[in-house]
């Protein structure tokens, strides 16, 4: 700018100036929101010109990264600002490009968008349509559910929906989380499963066969089915089944069977198939090989025998009519003789039911029979031998051949002591084993050791046991297993029962067997002593089971006196119990009870609160330590429904201090959880308001949890992490006092979660008073809530505040709370809230600092008025570019002062109109301008927009001290306008110009176009005084000298000697530009028909000259044409005829003689035309005489 003065003020003009092209003219983009975006905007010159100049932006967020630019092509590289931006808002503005090429005005819009997956997430409305995404495209719903910025969808500013969704984010298995967070929104129904569970059943198989489980769904999303086998003879070809197995709303899990993986007959198996909340059972059985090579017969035999076995030990244990055992025994040996024929067995063994019986002849009859057989086979089968012998000697008594057949029997078990059933005879044929029961006993145990486990066996024992229970010094594996066997079945005394009870009492750990048996023996024996081993037993293993409680029952109800029976008898005190304590317990506890662990003193202490009078010398004697008890147990935090009930008698509302108001909140609001699904092993409570979340543990499907919300969110966890939203449960609470809660909230109203509750109240109904803002700004501090949460209560908050701002009030407190927030989590609304409540009260430091960083988009012209004005005068008027942004905003909208406009006076630049109306407004305000006149001026005249420059200048001379460069340059500008486009100036610019010439010495040093103007001025006036007619003399005579010929010269010739070849000649002038291709087309009238091209000098810059000397009654034509683009355009036309002029010497001249003398001719003037001729004749010769030729 300041060279194109300097060029202007030493008179060098340019008369072509560059053709801008500013590429894109209009700018309509989109841009990403949270961040900077850079463009670049191309301004170029059409015709090679330099160019030069200055942009600006009128918006703020759009930043011009280099103001000043240059050349033929420029790269005007902008930055645009979207940071704390919505998606759709709007940046509007326009580029101000001032240049040598004239002035730009670029308008702007750019449309914030969200990224290419937030666009995405803004199209999820409501979580209706994210459940359409996942339905029609679940990879696409899956990518979005786990982008970071999810929870920035439409539908997630929602407490409920974010807080699920913090609840279920994070677990193992996202595609269930996905699942789960849709079902729990209720924007889908959970899959529901159906599979075919009748048993599948096979035939004798040859090979392989494949068979399907067929499994249903209704609905889509996530399935994940575990496929597992309970046998060695199915194969499962696939363990998983998910939702892409299914082929429309049907699934086909294959599973082969594999016959050569099976045993013998009958071969059972399950298929299972296992969700986390289904489990179908299929039943397959499928029989191979059934009969395993045995046949009809023998497999029938087997079977009666078997049952003439059981019938014999029937008959050993006395318990039935001996009669129908033996015909029933005798039935069972008929069937086996039937199918496998007589043998010398079943000889022996019709002859001891004979000799049952009461038939020794029948008895003796079969052992003739069968003698010889088994004589013949004696030593291979010594069993059957000794067999016999000892049915023998049952027929026919004989002591002689009993000792001898004692010795054989001991012989034959000496050699081989796996011949057990030989034990058994000896037992019941030699007496002398009785005598030393000791002895026996060894016997029995050595043959047990052995592998003898037949119930004969343990009948026989018992009986020796029951000869002398004194024998028995600890209950060892054999003992047990006899005494398991026959207890309860009339066969063990009561003096054996209570020796063995007694031994039990000695027993350190808990065995089962054992258990069983004593029970046994009391459902026989119902005595004291067998009690008491069965509660010692179950004391040693610590069962607490219901089984075990009506055994502790009993043992209190009978007086036993054994150490820890009354612990474990509330041990395993049964949750349903309804009754009050056996006095004894209750006695026994009120010396101590400490020992309890807590769950047993809390059921012990309920009792004595729900069953016993309060004026009971007993219920006195536990209530100090039940009142101690429960303030331990408060402060602790414990509840369940035990403690529940202590607590409902024992806290009252008088007592509750600041300690006990701070932990009671939580066992007020406490309610029993009760989950069936026994994958299940946690509860996790996720609070709307809060991010931290609380797990507890389910105990038997049972757990008690803290909710003091309504809208609290409870999801189930397994082992694996995984958590679940629509798992079934059952919810009550356990406690219902609302005024101890009231008064909690009266004692510490800072518990979070009492505030909490208030707050939603005040969400709801709004803040109506200060004492109500406290609370949210209370609340507010806690790091702990959620940051949706935290808005909410932040928007309250600001409301109340901005509303106290609109009414006028004073809210210095509110506008210091204000101060100290997170500016960054507000919404564009609060902040704008936030900001005209500072303004209000006077912080403009801080809501200008606001401004800079968030923008300034929805703050009212009042309030930018008001903190533009107070921040210039803080600023001390010093330049910022955001406030001079906001300065000009303001006084666009007409709101302005003496200090906004001084400021833009001062600072301000922009479009020539812009700067135009900021110097009108402050000179009608009769503000300073400062050197706003002088740069609008330079401006103006760099530009070319000078349609109001002669008003500015005029203010520029009358206000300030001109600087000389500018003042020629502007002079420069209006000859310039006045010589090149008769552009009529005032008066003072003449006036000016004869200061300017008369005071130059030399004229060649002024600018050429002072001196056009001035002698195109003095052509025009009607008259010159003496002075002007010297200058004019002067100035034209210089002109001359440098060769300048105008058409307005014949009109100085009155006042300058004009030379006869610009007098005698036609005159043609055309203006372009300087660097225009111009052609001249003449015909001279009457003698030439046809245009012809003639050369048309440049005179001055991009003025044309034609001279053409033309006789009397010649008329020229002529047309002007210009190069345009490849094209000669005709840019002006016309004629000119002969014009010698009006002055003396221009009649006096040769070529005025010439045209007499054609003149005379025409009129047939003889004489005229001889004195014409006589005067041309003289003429030339003075000429030849004075300039003779070189």
């Amino acid at each position: 700018m300041r060279e194109r003065i300097n060029r202007l003020a030493k008179g060098i003009i340019d008369s072509e100036i560059p053709k801008i092209k500013v590429t894109p003219w209009e700018i309509d983009d989109v841009v990403r929101s949270g961040g900077a975006t850079r463009r670049e905007l191309v301004v170029t010159s059409e015709n090679n010109l330099h160019i030069k100049g200055l942009a600006y932006s009128s918006n703020f967020r759009v930043r011009l990264i280099s103001g000043a630019f240059g050349g033929t092509y420029n790269h005007l590289v902008y930055e645009i600002n979207s940071s704390y931006l919505e998606d759709g808002d709007v940046i509007k503005g326009s580029f101000y490009l001032v240049t040598n090429g004239g002035e730009r005005e670029v308008p702007y819009s750019f449309c914030v968008e969200l990224s290419t997956s937030g666009k995405a997430l803004s199209d999820l409305k409501t979580a209706e349509d994210f459940a359409d995404t996942a339905k029609k495209d679940m990879d696409t719903a899956l990518r979005l559910f786990e982008y970071r910025d999810f929870a920035t969808a439409p539908f997630m500013q929602d407490l409920h929906v974010r807080a699920v969704y913090d609840g279920l984010k994070g677990r193992p298995d996202r595609r269930k989380e996905l699942e789960e967070f849709l079902t729990a929104l209720k924007v889908k129904k959970p899959v529901q499963l159906w599979a075919e569970t009748g048993e599948r059943r096979f035939g004798e198989l040859e090979e392989v066969v494949t068979d399907w489980v067929v499994i249903k769904r209704s609905g889509w999303g996530y399935v994940n089915l575990e496929v597992t086998t309970d046998c060695d003879f199915i194969e499962l070809p696939k363990k998983n089944i998910g939702e892409q197995d299914f082929e429309g709303e049907e699934c086909r899990a294959a599973f082969l069977v594999h016959p050569e993986r099976m045993h013998q007959g009958e071969n059972s198996g399950r298929i299972l198939i296992t969700g986390i909340e289904e489990r179908f059972v299929i039943p397959v059985m499928a029989v191979n090989n059934p009969g395993g090579g045995v046949s009809a017969e023998n497999a029938f035999a087997k079977e009666a025998f078997s049952r003439f076995l059981r019938l014999r030990l029937e008959e050993e244990y006395g318990q039935k009519d001996i009669n129908s055992l033996y015909d029933e025994m005798g039935k069972a040996l008929d069937e086996v003789e039937l199918m496998k024929g007589e043998s010398s067995l079943l000889k022996l063994l019709r002859t001891e039911i004979f000799l049952g019986q009461g038939n020794p002849s029948k008895a003796a009859l079969l052992l003739d029979e069968c003698r010889d057989e088994i004589l013949k086979e004696r030593q291979e089968k010594r069993e059957i031998y000794c067999y016999y012998q000892y049915l023998r000697l049952k027929v026919q008594p004989d002591e002689y051949q009993k000792e001898s057949l004692i010795r054989l029997m001991k012989k034959y078990l000496e050699e081989d002591r796996r011949l057990f059933w030989l034990f058994l005879l000896l037992i019941e044929l030699d007496d002398k084993l009785f005598e030393n029961l000791p002895a026996l006993l060894s016997m029995m145990k050595k043959q047990f050791h052995m592998g003898v486990r037949s119930p004969f066996f343990y009948v026989w024992g018992c009986r020796v046991l029951n000869r002398s229970p004194e024998i028995i010094r600890a209950i060892g594996p054999m003992e047990l297993q006899i005494l398991s066997h026959c207890a309860g079945k009339g066969i063990v005394d009561q003096k054996l029962a209570v020796a063995i009870s007694r031994l039990t009492l000695a027993e350190k750990h808990f065995n089962r067997l054992q258990y069983r048996m004593l029970v046994k023996l009391y459902e026989e024996h119902p005595i004291k002593e067998v009690l008491e081993a069965i509660c010692a037993l179950l004391i040693k293993g610590e069962c607490r089971m219901a089984e075990a409680f009506a055994w502790y029952e009993k043992g209190v109800k009978a007086g036993i006196s054994l150490t820890r029976l009354y612990e474990y008898y509330l041990y395993a005190l049964p949750g349903n119990y309804c009754y009050l304590l056996p006095k004894e317990v209750l006695l026994y506890f009120s010396y101590g009870g400490n020992e309890l662990d807590l769950h047993s003193r809390a059921v012990l202490y309920k009792n004595v609160l729900v069953y016993l009078e309060p004026t009971d010398p007993l219920y006195q004697a536990y209530e100090r330590t039940i009142e101690k008890f429960a303030t331990e147990q408060l402060f602790e935090s414990r509840i369940d429904k035990q403690l529940a009930g202590i607590y409902e008698r024992m806290i009252l509302k008088d007592v509750i201090d600041l300690p006990m108001a701070k932990v009671l909140p939580s066992i007020l609001r406490s309610y029993r959880v009760e989950c069936s699904n026994k994958n299940m092993k946690y509860v996790i409570v996720c609070y709307e308001e809060m991010t931290e979340e609380d797990a507890f543990l389910l105990d038997n499907g049972v757990a008690y949890v803290p909710l003091f919300s309504e809208h609290s969110i409870l999801l189930f966890q397994d082992a694996f992490g995984n958590r679940y939203a629509t798992i079934p449960y059952k919810k009550e609470p356990v406690m219902d006092r609302p005024e101890l809660e009231e008064r909690c909230f009266e004692v510490y109203p800072e518990h979070s979660m009492l505030r909490l509750r208030a707050c939603e109240r005040i969400l709801a109904d709004g803040a109506s008073d200060l004492e109500e803002v406290k609370i949210l700004e209370g609340t507010l501090d806690d790091k702990k809530l959620r940051p949706l949460y935290q808005k909410l209560l932040l928007s309250k908050v600001i409301e109340f505040y901005s509303r106290q701002a609109s009414d006028g009030q004073e809210g210095e407190e509110g506008a210091g709370y204000l101060l100290k927030l997170d500016k960054k989590v507000l919404s564009k609304k609060e902040r704008i809230s936030v900001c005209d409540t500072l303004i209000h009260n006077n912080h403009m430091e801080e809501a200008f600092l606001m401004i800079r960083e968030f923008g300034s988009e929805g703050t009212g012209t009042e309030r930018l008025y008001e903190l533009c004005t107070k921040m210039i005068l803080k600023n001390l008027f010093d330049e910022d570019p955001l406030l001079l942004h906001l300065a000009y905003d303001v006084f666009k909208e007409g709101k302005s002062d003496g200090v906004i406009l001084d400021y833009l006076c001062e600072h301000f630049n922009g479009l020539t109109e812009q700067m135009y109306q900021v110097l009108m407004k402050g000179v009608s305000e009769h503000v300073e301008t400062y050197d706003l006149e002088e740069r609008l001026t330079a401006q103006m005249m760099f530009s070319g927009c000078s349609s109001k420059l002669d008003k500015v200048f005029g203010l520029y001379r009358n206000r300030k001290e001109t600087g000389d460069m500018i003042v020629k340059a502007y002079f420069t500008i209006k000859c310039t306008e006045y010589f090149m486009e008769d552009k009529e100036p005032e008066e003072k610019v003449f006036a000016y110009l004869e200061g300017t010439v008369k005071a130059a010495s030399v004229k060649g040093r002024l600018p050429t176009i002072y001196l056009l103007a001035i002698t195109k001025y003095y052509s025009e006036l009607p008259a010159l005084d003496e002075e002007q007619q010297e200058l004019c003399r002067n100035t034209v005579s210089f002109l001359l000298e440098e060769g300048l010929v105008f058409p307005y010269f014949k009109a100085l010739s009155k006042y300058v000697p004009m030379p006869e070849d610009i007098m005698d000649k036609a005159m043609v002038q055309y203006c372009g530009d300087r660097d225009s291709k111009v052609e001249l087309q003449v015909r001279i009238l009457p003698d030439e028909e046809e245009f012809h091209s003639e050369d048309i000098p440049r005179m001055y810059q991009g003025i044309f000259v034609k001279q053409k000397i033309l006789f009397e009654g010649e008329i020229m034509e002529y047309q002007v044409r210009e190069l345009i683009e490849e094209a000669w355009v005709l840019k002006k036309e016309g004629s000119v005829s002969c014009d010698t002029g009006v002055s003396r010497e221009a009649l006096d001249s040769r070529f005025a003689c010439l045209n007499e003398m054609s003149l005379s001719l025409s009129l047939k003037d003889e004489n005229g035309l001889k004195n014409r001729m006589q005067e041309y004749l003289k003429k030339n010769a003075a000429a030849e005489e004075l300039f003779p030729l070189m």
